[in-house]
């Protein structure tokens, strides 16, 4: 998977910031690089909000309010940066319900494909440590024979 896009939101927001704005912008920044992780952690999906990850739903993960963003302080500045992340972001991301369908049973057949292999890997070493145990409990037996 790519890298995922970065936002750089300004340290304020022009004019005016406070501390309610401050807190607002890390909230932000905070649901960003947590979308961000998510999508890396389930092999380029995005696990809620049927995969989709729009502003609202930033807002809702930011416990912001999306009219935040059309007020005079943040509708030129904030939400500008939120919407280009968005677009970088949602060009990596496939976008409709049955996509993201069709990528989670995707990501899910491999998984299970890695399973399968795994479990086939685990029984052969069971077998070998049952070979390697047995033999070593013969090792003993001519060990105890050879010091009488």
């Amino acid at each position: 998977m790519t890298s995922m896009p970065s936002l750089t939101l300004p340290t304020t927001a022009p004019e005016k910031g406070n501390a309610r704005t401050e807190a607002a912008l890390k909230r932000l920044r905070k649901a960003m690089t947590d979308i961000e992780a998510e999508i890396v952690e389930n092999s380029g999906v995005y696990p809620f909000n049927h995969g989709r990850v729009t502003q609202s739903e930033l807002c809702r993960r930011a416990d912001v309010k999306k009219a935040t963003l059309q007020n005079p302080l943040h509708k030129d500045s904030t939400r500008v940066e939120i919407m280009r992340w968005l677009d970088a972001l949602n060009s990596t991301l496939t976008q409709t319900r049955d996509s993201t369908r069709a990528r989670v049973t995707a990501v899910a057949d491999d998984l299970a494909a890695e399973v399968e292999r795994l479990t086939l890997a685990n029984q052969d070493l069971q077998m070998r440590l049952h070979a390697c145990e047995q033999r070593i409990a013969q090792l003993q037996q001519e060990n105890a024979g050879l010091r009488r």
